[in-house]
């Protein structure tokens, strides 16, 4: 996902744009049932920010004590077939 961003202080004031790519990289198995009418995908998933751009030096310092990955974030989708 490609997000655009503002950098907005406390004040409302803007200090700064900026452009964020974030990824979801997903593992399941999707459990279906009645005859394949609904189904439940479990899935554990890890997030990715690859790339943003240079951001207000207060904002990277707070940015800067987070993992640029987050790990085992558990995901349960589910719905039905047309």
């Amino acid at each position: 996902m490609s997000a655009w961003q503002n950098f907005i202080d406390e004040n409302d004031r803007k200090l700064d744009k900026g452009f964020q790519i974030f990824n979801t990289y997903r593992i399941g198995y999707q459990i279906k049932l009645f005859k394949n009418k609904f189904f439940i995908e479990p899935s554990i998933a890890v997030t990715h920010r690859p790339y943003h751009t240079k951001m207000p030096e207060s904002f990277k310092q707070l940015d800067d004590k987070w993992s640029k990955f987050f790990w085992g974030e558990p995901g349960l989708h589910f719905g039905f077939n047309f």
